[in-house]
């Protein structure tokens, strides 16, 4: 699903608005897959972005309807998101993971409560019918930990982060942050210029402004590299993005079909 969210994801201005966007997701092979929803709110040095993820005809059949929910919560410092707090979750028919991520940047630490939810048949006797009985019940878990490892984003503040690395010196880095880099990859993300942006633009509509690439190279030499490709309209915000061809499935593509901005 990681790559799926970094298709939704959005970048923004700095000044006091609103922003409300629905991208819809495409597979060759599968039609629809899903959509999602994305706001975003700045208020004075304050932000909040959302996305949910929703699946939709056989993706929804296959995923028992699941549902995934990111949060990002923080202050807006020099131009800069930095997050205080970053929340996701995930929902099917049966089972929900919360997972809240409470940043201490002075303390360089993240804690993370995660609480679990599954929906478990269990038979008893019945003394009244003298007969078995199966129901379900909610089984429930809540777990604590510190990391062992701090980072100063998670992964939407870091894509609204991104807005300006076209326009910067540093227009590759490598992307580290809670929800989108792990011990099995290394994310890449750069800015595409020259004949690299002239190949990539061909996979889009008219109107776009800057592209970039997210390369994530597996630390397991057999798993295959992925490459997103994510384009920006002149607004500066996420128009389209691009996923080559996956295993049978074929191509991915995500495509803004609403899109809402009013300001304050």
């Amino acid at each position: 699903m990681r790559y799926v969210l970094i298709l939704f994801l959005l970048t923004s201005s700095l000044f006091s608005k609103d922003i409300s966007t629905r991208y819809d997701v495409h597979v060759s092979l599968l039609g629809n897959v899903g959509y999602a929803d994305v706001t975003l709110r700045e208020s004075g040095d304050t932000y909040e972005i959302k996305l949910v993820a929703n699946t939709a005809g056989v993706a929804a059949a296959l995923l028992k309807d699941r549902v995934e929910t990111f949060t990002s919560r923080g202050r807006v410092v020099d131009g800069r998101y930095i997050p205080d707090i970053f929340i996701a979750s995930k929902v099917t028919t049966k089972r929900s993971r919360v997972q809240t991520y409470y940043f201490d940047h002075e303390k360089k630490e993240i804690n993370l409560i995660e609480e679990k939810t599954k929906l478990v048949n269990k038979t008893r006797f019945d003394p009244k019918t003298f007969k078995i009985k199966s129901e379900e019940v909610s089984e429930n878990s809540v777990d604590e930990t510190i990391l062992d490892v701090y980072k100063d984003a998670d992964v939407l503040s870091a894509y609204l982060n991104t807005k300006t690395i076209c326009n910067s010196a540093e227009q590759c880095y490598k992307l580290v942050a809670v929800g989108a880099h792990d011990e099995k990859n290394n994310i890449t993300v750069s800015c595409l210029k020259g004949l690299q942006r002239e190949a990539a633009i061909i996979n889009f509509s008219e109107e776009i402004q800057d592209i970039y690439n997210l390369n994530v190279e597996p630390f397991d030499k057999d798993d295959e590299i992925v490459d997103v490709l994510v384009a920006f309209d002149n607004d500066g915000l996420l128009k389209e993005a691009y996923l080559g061809e996956v295993f049978w499935i074929g191509k991915i593509t995500a495509k803004r079909v609403y899109h809402k901005i009013s300001s304050n």
